[in-house]
């Protein structure tokens, strides 16, 4: 007999990507001729971990309280106030004035996807995931005794599947009287898909159809990857602001990682930010996810805090900070093109891509052709039903090579 508790004896950590990318890491030190593709990390293009001038110049100003210190379970009030000003950019007094709005600082946006699923499903109860997915959001559901459903994330045309969408929604509305949705948008992981601002409307109108009558209905958008939208900063909140017009059944919980915005990754740094039109919802969030928070993690880094609050309240800093920003997308999106170009010479098919860290080939054997591909030391990563490989951590060279290798194993 397994002295574990029931619900644990089945637990097993079946996501692979932090195991091969250790694999991947060793093997690129004996072997430097390695690609390593692995780890949703951002290198520059002679190999280096790329950090940002800011954030450094930001750590050195930095006392020792304000390094090391406990912080408060939700986080200072200027910290509160610096996310606001950071994730809403000029929308930040429209949307502040029309809606309600807390925020919880977390570990990384894990801590925020975390505590909503715990607090917002009950026992038993799906999340509804797309096909193409992040695969830690399954443990997050296991973790809070929660299960989860699958909607397809492409039509026919390669364009958001609203419809099967809307049908997966109405479902669980039937099945559990109530919706938990993620939408990981834009630079989709691991399809680096962005959802345009007419399918953010369909989005926003089709869950006001399902709740209309009081249905409650979670919209947890996790946008780790918001920053590195190709069409900057602006046009990658315009969605966001489309959330005013969500009615008072719902609310909308913005998953932030300062760990992938700032490069901050080892320092586990995020929030979890909850905007509705009922007030109530709100001061529910702040309590409940307060407990959880207290509960699980104690508080949140200080020095990731500390670091977030003076660059998005320092001009000069974020200035700075805004522009190597736009050095680090426009290496991106020329590492994309590259690679989007060589794919399409050598016919080997992607998943719709528009920006981000990572690009995706459909794949009927992951494990297989990954096996193959480490004979002649490319490292990948091989999900239930893609091989991604990880822009963000290769060079404009390595990515002329890439899709050749691949197309020759599938």
């Amino acid at each position: 007999m397994s002295i574990l508790a029931k619900h644990a004896v089945n637990k097993e950590d079946k996501s692979n990507i932090i195991t091969l990318g250790m694999e991947a890491k060793a093997a690129k030190k004996k072997n430097p001729k390695v690609i390593n593709t692995t780890i949703g990390m951002l290198y520059d293009e002679d190999g280096s971990l790329y950090t940002f001038d800011s954030v450094n110049k930001v750590i050195a100003s930095l006392n020792n309280d304000e390094k090391f210190a406990y912080a408060s379970t939700p986080g200072s009030k200027e910290y509160h106030d610096a996310l606001k000003h950071w994730v809403f950019q000029d929308y930040e007094a429209e949307i502040l004035a029309n809606m309600h709005c807390a925020v919880m600082a977390t570990p990384g946006g894990s801590g925020a996807i975390g505590n909503t699923l715990a607090n917002y499903l009950n026992p038993g109860d799906k999340v509804l995931l797309p096909n193409y997915m992040w695969s830690n959001y399954k443990q997050f559901a296991y973790e809070s005794f929660e299960s989860y459903d699958t909607y397809t994330l492409f039509n026919e045309e390669g364009n958001f599947n609203l419809d099967n969408l809307r049908l997966k929604m109405l479902e669980l509305k039937k099945s559990q009287g109530r919706i938990v949705l993620i939408i990981n948008d834009p630079c989709h992981n691991p399809t680096g898909y962005t959802m345009s601002y007419e399918e953010w409307i369909g989005l926003i109108s089709e869950i006001n159809m399902l709740s209309r009558d009081g249905t409650p209905f979670v919209l947890l958008y996790d946008m780790a990857y918001i920053d590195y939208d190709r069409r900057g900063l602006q046009a990658s909140r315009d969605n966001i602001r489309l959330f005013e017009n969500l009615n008072e059944s719902v609310i909308a919980i913005l998953a932030f990682s300062g760990s992938k915005t700032l490069g901050l990754y080892g320092l586990r740094i995020g929030a979890q930010i909850g905007l509705s039109k009922s007030e109530e919802n709100i001061i529910e969030f702040a309590r409940a996810n307060k407990f959880s928070s207290r509960a699980k993690w104690g508080s949140s880094s200080i020095l990731g805090m500390n670091i977030i609050t003076k660059i998005f309240t320092n001009k000069e800093y974020e200035e700075k900070f805004k522009s190597e920003l736009d050095y680090i997308r426009d290496i991106l999106t020329t590492r994309a093109n590259v690679f989007k170009e060589e794919a399409a010479k050598v016919n080997l098919k992607t998943l719709p891509f528009d920006s981000g860290f990572f690009i995706s080939i459909p794949c009927d054997k992951p494990m297989e052709v990954y096996n193959a591909l480490v004979k002649e030391d490319l490292y990948v990563i091989p999900l239930e039903n893609v091989i991604r490989v990880t822009l963000s951590s290769i060079s404009i060279a390595e990515c002329k090579k890439i899709p050749e290798m691949i197309k020759r194993h599938l």
